[in-house]
């Protein structure tokens, strides 16, 4: 046994979350358990008044963290004031090193680096935290992020050194032996373009939709509301619900359409579908463009729907077209830096460089 990797999450974790910040902190830490690590993750309770009730009843009985689940080969740690108490969980785990996944949380930022353990901070927001320009002279940190695009957002702000390192995306989760005919959406939030496709599904009535998922937190924004009931009068739009195989819905699909309306940290269905070759037609906002490559269409954010619908239809209506971009997709998903050995290595030299061993 190599010792213990604690990772943290700065918000609820698997099975009640499955974003593509929770689905990468379990592949890192998977990877880490498959090395000889015993793997733990310290999370918030989930937000429901039921296990709000039971976290705080826990906490007030056996202490902070004291409510445990397991998610595949790691236990769960979670607490009603994470992360308040996170120097009890390291006091508890001593933890070769941790790794910090980090999306806009300033309370648990201001407490890892007071705690200045030995931290990987895995970067998946947009936004940085004005704390990483003040750290300690001393501290014991390294840095990672998704995209180029957000380690110069980065670089903006911190002189610390950090490196890229892409989300693991095994290609057998991903690859299809053959792709179907609708164009397919993940998420239809307003943030992810919800308004612009429930339009574009209007103005190519002989195209199927397929639209799977959706954030569940946000069921009763207006907003959401108005878009799910405009997909809903749409009789070429079929509605699914978030799924575990990507496979499912990539053999269903002739395109993936991401017309993202905030800035991407990465875009992670995006490098999925690829992996399909599946070609990606994405908006211009945030590591998009990066991330898909040459293996798809980006297209600015403020053109008209009409230029949107105009490249959906090329991809099936030009066959040399749709045939360069599907072998793009597959050769850019192919590159060194996006495979799992590439990546893989990158956290162990992390994690050489933390635990000193």
């Amino acid at each position: 046994m190599q010792g213990c990797v604690l990772s943290i999450v700065p918000r609820g974790y698997l099975p009640e979350l499955a974003g593509g910040l929770e689905i990468c902190a379990m592949e890192t830490l998977e990877f880490f358990v498959e090395q000889g690590y015993s793997g733990a993750v310290a999370a918030k309770c989930p937000q429901t008044f039921r296990g709000k009730l039971a976290a705080r009843l826990s906490r007030k009985f056996k202490g902070p963290f004291s409510t445990i689940h397991t998610v595949k080969r790691h236990q769960v740690y979670t607490d009603y004031w994470h992360p308040n108490a996170l120097g009890s969980l390291f006091d508890k785990l001593k933890p070769d090193f941790v790794v910090c996944h980090v999306s806009m949380c300033d309370d648990l930022l201001q407490k890892l680096i007071a705690l200045n353990y030995p931290t990987l901070f895995y970067i998946h927001s947009r936004e940085i935290s004005p704390l990483f320009g003040t750290l300690p002279a001393d501290h014991k940190f390294a840095f990672a992020c998704e995209s180029t695009f957000i380690k110069k957002q980065f670089q903006q702000i911190s002189e610390a050194h950090i490196d890229v390192i892409r989300p693991i995306l095994p290609p057998q989760k991903f690859q299809v032996s053959d792709t179907g005919d609708a164009i397919l959406v993940i998420n239809p939030h307003p943030k992810k373009g919800g308004k612009l496709i429930v339009e574009a599904a209007r103005q190519l009535p002989h195209r199927r939709f397929l639209i799977v998922g959706g954030w569940a937190n946000t069921l009763h924004d207006p907003e959401v509301v108005e878009i799910e009931q405009a997909l809903t009068q749409l009789p070429n739009v079929t509605r699914q619900p978030h799924v575990e195989d990507m496979r499912t819905v990539f053999k269903q699909a002739h395109c993936l359409l991401m017309p993202c309306v905030v800035a991407e940290a990465y875009g992670r269905t995006a490098a999925e579908a690829l992996i399909a070759g599946i070609p990606v037609v994405a908006s211009n906002q945030g590591a998009l463009p990066e991330t898909v490559g040459d293996g798809g269409i980006i297209i600015d954010i403020e053109a008209p729907v009409t230029e949107w619908t105009t490249h959906l239809e090329n991809l099936f209506n030009n066959s040399d077209l749709y045939r360069n971009l599907k072998q793009q997709a597959l050769a850019t998903s192919q590159q060194d830096v996006r495979q799992a050995t590439f990546i893989q290595q990158q956290l162990l030299d992390h994690a050489k460089r933390l635990s000193g061993k």
